[in-house]
C-alpha cells in the first residue's frame, strides 16, 4: 500500500507533515492499515507522541501563550440509531428535505425513476472515481482527524482525498487562482468551543442528504463541536447556492468517537469487478 501523501508544512506551528509522513502498512491477515511510527518521534507511536506533547485534559494547547481548543483528533464514525432501511433511506429520516429549484427536483425525480428500473446511478462507483465532499461525512465508514494549530486534516477510509482545513488566519485565494477540487478550499476559525469552517471552490457533481446538490458555486458553512464530554462530534452543515437552493439547506449529523487503537480499513474498489457496476435497487427490507 502506498504511503499517505506528505502534507505541506505551514508556518508558525507543528507541521502535519511530521505526522502524516508516517507510512501506512497493510496487514493482509487483519485487513487493517497500521500506522508505522516515523523515526523522528519517540517510542509510543505518532498519535501518542502528539498527545504527550500537546494535550491537556479536555483540549489541546499549542505553543506558549496559545489558547486551549477542543481536541478533535482521532477516528469518528456515523452510526444510525433510527432503525433499519437503505442507506439513503436512513439519512432521509434525520435530514430535512432541501428547498430546491424546480429543475433540481425534476432531475432528482428522473434519477430516482432510473434507479427503480435498475439503471446504474453511481458511475463513480462503477469506475472507482474519487468521491465528492460531503460523501465521506454521510458514509458509515470512519474518518480520522489530525489536528495542529494551523491546520486540521480529515482523512477518510473511502476513496477520496484528505480534506485540509486551514486555521492559520488566511483567506480564500482569489477566484482566478482557485483550482476547483472535490473537497473545495476550506478555512476555519474558533468561536468558543466550536470550529467554524467556510468552504468554496468545489468541483461540483456531488450530492447532499435531503436531495441537495453541490455545484461549482456552492458555499458551505460548518460548525464542529464536541458533545457528551467528547464522546460525540456534532457537525452542522449549511449549503448555499442560488442556482440549486431556494433557501440555505441546513442539517446536523453526529459522529461517535472510535475506541483507542482503532485502525482504518482499506476500501475495496476495482473497476474490472462486475459487481461495481451492479444494480443499486435495494433488497426487500424485513
Amino acid at each position: 500500500m502506498n504511503n499517505i501523501p506528505t502534507l505541506a508544512s505551514r508556518p508558525n506551528g507543528l507541521s502535519i507533515a511530521n505526522v502524516a509522513a508516517s507510512s501506512h502498512s497493510y496487514d493482509l491477515n487483519r485487513r487493517r492499515c497500521a500506522v508505522r511510527r516515523s523515526p523522528a518521534w519517540p517510542a509510543g507511536g505518532a498519535r501518542r507522541s502528539i498527545t504527550a506533547y500537546l494535550s491537556l485534559p479536555g483540549g489541546v494547547l499549542f505553543g506558549q501563550g496559545a489558547a486551549k481548543v477542543p481536541d478533535f483528533a482521532g477516528f469518528w464514525e456515523r452510526r444510525d440509531d433510527v432503525g433499519g432501511g437503505t442507506f439513503g433511506g436512513i439519512l432521509e429520516k434525520i435530514v430535512p428535505k432541501a428547498a430546491r429549484k424546480p429543475e433540481i427536483i425534476k432531475a432528482n425525480q428522473e434519477a430516482a425513476a432510473r434507479q427503480a428500473r435498475g439503471y446504474l446511478v453511481g458511475f463513480g462507483s462503477k469506475w472507482c472515481s474519487t468521491n465528492v465532499y460531503p460523501f465521506f461525512m454521510q458514509h458509515s465508514a470512519a474518518w480520522d482527524i489530525f489536528q495542529t494549530p494551523d491546520e486540521l486534516v480529515q482523512v477518510p477510509e473511502v476513496h477520496t482525498f484528505p480534506r485540509h482545513i486551514y486555521l492559520d488566519g488566511g483567506k480564500h485565494p482569489p477566484a482566478a487562482n482557485l483550482a476547483p477540487s472535490v473537497n473545495g478550499h476550506a478555512i476555519g476559525h474558533w468561536e468558543g468551543d466550536a470550529l467554524v469552517v467556510d468552504t468554496i471552490g468545489f468541483a461540483g457533481g456531488g450530492g447532499t442528504p435531503g436531495g441537495g446538490r453541490v455545484g461549482k458555486d456552492t458555499h458551505l458553512t460548518e460548525r464542529f463541536r464536541l458533545i457528551e464530554g467528547g464522546k460525540r462530534l456534532s457537525v452542522t452543515f449549511t449549503w448555499e447556492d442560488p442556482s440549486i437552493y431556494l433557501k440555505p439547506h441546513a442539517y446536523e449529523l453526529q459522529y461517535y468517537r472510535s475506541e483507542p487503537g482503532t485502525y482504518a480499513f482499506e476500501e475495496y474498489c476495482h473497476a474490472d469487478d462486475p459487481l461495481q457496476g451492479g444494480s443499486v435497487v435495494a433488497p426487500v427490507q424485513r
